[in-house]
């Protein structure tokens, strides 16, 4: 916990980086901390992401034939997304903290014509895959791999078409509340949403695409 206290709450950081700016950019500094600080504790007292996501499967269209439900799994420890921020250099946002504490990860479960259910693809990643994902990626731009410097961005999910990721950009160490989507192909990055609460909405009624 430790480490995430120190990228968000600003009495951890030493007075020389408050002080020394324009006192401008420190005022928009500080009104960015509390509004992430605001978002932290909305969704730890309000927001319950399974009944979010089971509410969404249930409201949109299904396909004849084909059924969908989320697969939700045992929560993360707080602990372990110190240790995956640390590990990434990245402070996570608050949305996608309480939802991993809250589920670690949630798996897309399909069934064809009555049959049994099988899993089709993760709707987000489990914190152990965020950290896998973006390790590999970082480590691809540093052996020139990638032109692009992923150290900017956390992925927290994929399309599961054309390699195509989304992520949370990076500023100042801390991920944004906003959610983008990275075409590898192209190498283009677009904004998608503007909260993991939307993109939820979005991704799975289709009113989102890539």
């Amino acid at each position: 916990m430790a480490a995430y206290l120190n990228f968000r709450l600003p009495r951890n950081r030493p007075a020389a980086s408050l002080f020394s700016a324009h006192p401008g950019a420190v005022s928009v500094r500080r009104s960015a901390e509390l509004q992430r600080l605001a978002e932290k504790e909305h969704y730890r007292t309000r927001m319950n992401w399974r009944k979010l996501i089971t509410g969404i499967y249930e409201s949109r269209h299904q396909q004849p034939g084909i059924a969908g439900k989320p697969e939700f799994h045992p929560g993360t420890s707080a602990a372990s997304i110190a240790d995956a921020e640390a590990a990434l250099n990245s402070a996570m946002p608050a949305s996608l903290r309480s939802l991993l504490l809250e589920t670690n990860g949630v798996m897309d479960m399909m069934a064809i014509d009555g049959g049994d259910w099988f899993e089709s693809m993760w709707l987000l990643w489990k914190i152990e895959e965020v950290v896998e994902q973006n390790r590999f990626f970082r480590t691809a731009h540093e052996e020139g791999k990638y032109e692009r410097d992923f150290s900017h961005l956390v992925f927290f999910a994929g399309a599961r078409t054309d390699g195509i990721l989304f992520a949370f950009p990076v500023v100042d160490g801390v991920c944004d509340s906003r959610v983008v989507v990275w075409h590898p192909i192209m190498d283009e990055l677009d904004d998608l949403a503007p909260s993991l609460e939307e993109f939820l909405r979005g991704w799975l009624t289709s009113t989102i695409s890539v």
